[in-house]
């Protein structure tokens, strides 16, 4: 077995990074990458990790059940593999952000626009509004395969966002970024 990718689900606390990492060293796991974040005070980690040799997954996977089960967390595990990992070929990053009234089906209406283009999401944040909680601010980072005919692309995108009575705007992410003076999420 070469890696692993496990996720990590639990409450959020001082300490609960500190927890699964020293846990996977404990196991002589090397973690090749890993992200992190937060919800609502919901804790979720994904880790890519190469175990040591000779440890089998079944093993791996009751040493972390077993080294969880004091902090109430939940995980799963399974083999790495770059197969059936998605080629857009050749693509530009764009950012899509969406603003409107929140609404049933939002987030799947607009992932439909992006899955019909071929658009793959990267990162996805959404949040109400401060200022009106009833309003939601969601943004897509995606890369677009360059065949994709960007004018019918922001064009459906801002058919779909009609619909939901909301605004959308599609930006090259290096735009966004120089724009915004922000840094990739």
């Amino acid at each position: 077995m070469n890696k692993v990718v496990a996720s990590f689900l639990g409450r959020d606390c001082p300490g609960v990074t500190h927890n699964v990492a020293k846990l996977l060293h404990s196991l002589k796991c090397s973690v090749n990458e890993i992200t992190q974040t937060i919800l609502q005070g919901e804790y979720a980690m994904i880790v890519i990790a190469t175990p040591p040799k000779g440890l089998e997954l079944a093993e791996l996977e009751k040493q972390i059940a077993k080294g969880l089960k004091p902090h109430n967390m939940s995980f799963t595990l399974r083999e790495f593999s770059h197969e059936g990992k998605w080629d857009g070929g050749k693509v530009q990053p764009f950012v899509v952000t969406l603003q409107g009234p929140d609404s049933e089906g939002l987030i799947a209406r607009m992932s439909g626009v992006l899955a019909r283009f071929n658009a793959n999401i990267e990162n996805l944040k959404a949040f109400a509004c401060d200022t009106n909680p009833d309003h939601i601010v969601v943004g897509f980072e995606i890369v677009v395969g360059e065949q994709v005919d960007l004018a019918a692309f922001r064009t459906a995108l801002g058919e779909e966002a009609e619909a939901l009575g909301s605004e959308v705007s599609l930006q090259h992410r290096d735009i966004f970024e120089a724009m915004h003076r922000v840094q990739p999420l």
